[in-house]
């Protein structure tokens, strides 16, 4: 009996010990940078269709820090999530989003762009994001898009963020705007709420963010999100000089995530935040690859490169670097034939070909 009940007790300890390791587990990948945020941009919209709840989920499944949204307005005034001023492209309708009424847009189908598997998936409201996740693990970035073509837009965000009693700087909810003035409105009507200033090259001088505008910035702005063209580390360091954070846009390769995390930027928006959050390697290329089968690339291809990956895997445990390599020239030639005989997408191509390339020039160096 003593044997039995000292065989019961190890058990139990080992139980308790594994459900105390599950979270530092599920959150390892994140602790790999843990000052730098991911940013999924339009929700994870490389592997679910943008500005979508199923982007959202996906989002957090993923374990980014915030989600980015588009704001625009219909016809009647709802605040709905598109970046196109037209829903052409993301739905099944034609016409620009300021002549739908929001009934009108709510009968479209946003998701079957995509892929079938989304078929039916609805354009959310800025509202119903808010409700889902406010108080959640995760923030949004609230952009609004052309403020131009909705008058009184401003207006409209700041009081859905009044309803929610969403009016201070531990909110979790970030505005920003390429329309500078409209993100100076927002931070008159919500001065507590943070507010960033997106900068495209067509807004710099001479191709460079100047100290006046940051000077400018600074008197309304947390956040300076730049092109991710746009930083380098003097840059960076000027930007942090006029106590503001900057997120780059829209990183989808790991050299650029890798250079831009030496520059010292606070967060990245990216469309992949799982290439934030997690090392380059052999098994988070495996965690691409599953998140990619059945949509992106078929099962027997997934199949394929998941053995390439597991030796790959195998061999970076014993720091068998030739080994490495020779099989990540393997993944490519793989990948390549695949791509050529229309066995994968061409997006989750070019994001595991960049993967394959960054780790044969890592193990090269």
């Amino acid at each position: 009996m003593k044997k039995h009940a000292k065989k019961v007790l190890a058990i139990t300890l080992f139980v308790a010990s594994i459900s105390l390791l599950l979270p530092t587990m599920a959150t390892a990948a994140k602790a790999t940078n843990p000052t730098t945020f991911s940013i999924a941009h339009r929700g994870a919209s490389g592997q679910a269709p943008e500005n979508t709840m199923a982007a959202f989920e996906k989002s957090l499944e993923y374990q980014a820090d915030y989600f980015e949204v588009d704001v625009q307005m219909t016809k009647d005034g709802e605040l709905i999530l598109m970046h196109d001023t037209t829903v052409d492209r993301t739905t099944n309708g034609t016409g620009r989003v300021k002549d739908f009424t929001f009934e009108e847009i709510r009968a479209l189908d946003a998701g079957s762009w995509f892929h079938e598997s989304f078929a039916g998936e609805k354009v959310p409201t800025l509202g119903e994001v808010l409700d889902r996740y406010t108080g959640s693990n995760i923030g949004v970035l609230v952009e609004l898009k052309n403020p131009e073509l909705y008058p009184g837009i401003e207006q409209k965000i700041a009081e859905e963020l009044i309803q929610r009693n969403i009016t201070t700087k531990d909110s979790n909810i970030i505005v920003q705007s390429f329309h500078w003035n409209a993100v100076k409105k927002i931070h008159q009507l919500l001065p507590d709420i943070a507010t960033g200033v997106l900068i495209g090259y067509g807004q710099t001088v001479a191709g460079k963010i100047t100290n006046e505008q940051l000077a400018s910035f600074q008197t309304y702005a947390s956040y300076v999100n730049p092109n991710k063209g746009l930083l380098n580390n003097n840059t960076v360091h000027r930007i942090h000089q006029h106590r503001l954070k900057t997120w780059p846009y829209t990183v989808n390769d790991r050299k650029t995530i890798t250079q831009l995390l030496h520059f010292g930027v606070d967060g990245i928006i990216t469309d992949y935040p799982l290439l934030v959050n997690m090392p380059a390697n052999a098994t988070t290329m495996k965690t691409l690859v599953e998140r990619f089968e059945g949509k992106e690339l078929s099962s027997k291809t997934a199949h394929a490169l998941k053995v390439h990956l597991t030796a790959i895997h195998q061999y970076e445990k014993q720091g068998l670097q030739d080994k490495v390599i020779k099989h990540l020239n393997g993944l490519i030639t793989l990948l390549n034939h695949q791509e050529e005989n229309g066995f994968i997408s061409n997006r989750a191509y070019q994001i595991l070909l960049g993967e394959a390339n960054f780790l044969v020039e890592d193990n090269t160096n």
